[in-house]
């Protein structure tokens, strides 16, 4: 009977003090193919509608996808939301920019969300720039008439620019498309100019923007 007792004061401790997990979330097979597509280090090409090319760089992914209740941490955090990701670089004419993506499963919600930035856009849900966690729906995007299933299109509509910015027109991203397969494919300056991930363009477009 003493040990059942000290069992359980012992359980009831963890717990207080963060050290077992009692909600969990798991990331599915499905769900990780938003980053297991990506590879770090390899630089991608991408071309604008002025002829411009740019590099873009994943330069580190992370996946926290832990079954494991039991941890040590000074959070004092019983929920345990399992999310993963990738930092990707942009380096262009204009400097460099970064940019990020996240997907996470959230305690007690059914449905996958997700944050991104890219220069001085950032996901903002119902506009507040301080909740940046949004619901992930994918849908198609076309580019030059190839169509992408599976995509997160980040825009005015579902994000921000950043007030912590200064204004810089070189870091001011309009719009920018995620890939499920493929990770970055699409980006668009304020001022106008589109720049296009070249492999997934048709032949035709990639050798007229050879260097």
């Amino acid at each position: 009977m003493k040990k059942l007792v000290f069992l359980f004061i012992s359980m009831v401790i963890m717990c207080l003090t963060g050290c077992v997990h009692i909600h969990m979330t798991h990331l599915s097979d499905e769900d990780l193919e938003w980053v297991k597509s990506i590879y770090v280090h390899s630089p991608i090409n991408f071309v604008s509608d002025s002829d411009n090319l740019n590099d873009v760089k994943y330069v580190k992914i992370f996946i926290h996808n832990s079954k494991d209740r039991f941890f040590f941490s000074s959070a004092l955090n019983t929920n345990y939301e399992a999310n993963a990701g990738y930092y990707f670089d942009i380096e262009s004419d204009r400097g460099e920019l970064d940019g990020f993506f996240l997907i996470m499963r959230k305690v007690k919600s059914d449905i996958l969300w997700f944050k991104a930035d890219c220069g001085a856009r950032f996901t903002a849900y119902n506009g507040d720039e301080y909740e940046r966690m949004i619901p992930l729906l994918p849908r198609d995007f076309s580019i030059n008439h190839r169509l992408f299933d599976n995509c997160v299109v980040i825009d005015s509509t579902n994000s921000a620019y950043s007030s912590h910015w200064k204004y810089n027109p070189n870091n001011r991203i309009e719009k920018f498309v995620i890939s499920k397969e493929h990770g970055l494919i699409y980006y668009k300056f304020e001022d106008g100019e589109e720049f296009f991930r070249q492999d997934l363009l048709p032949d035709s477009i990639q050798m007229k923007n050879q260097p």
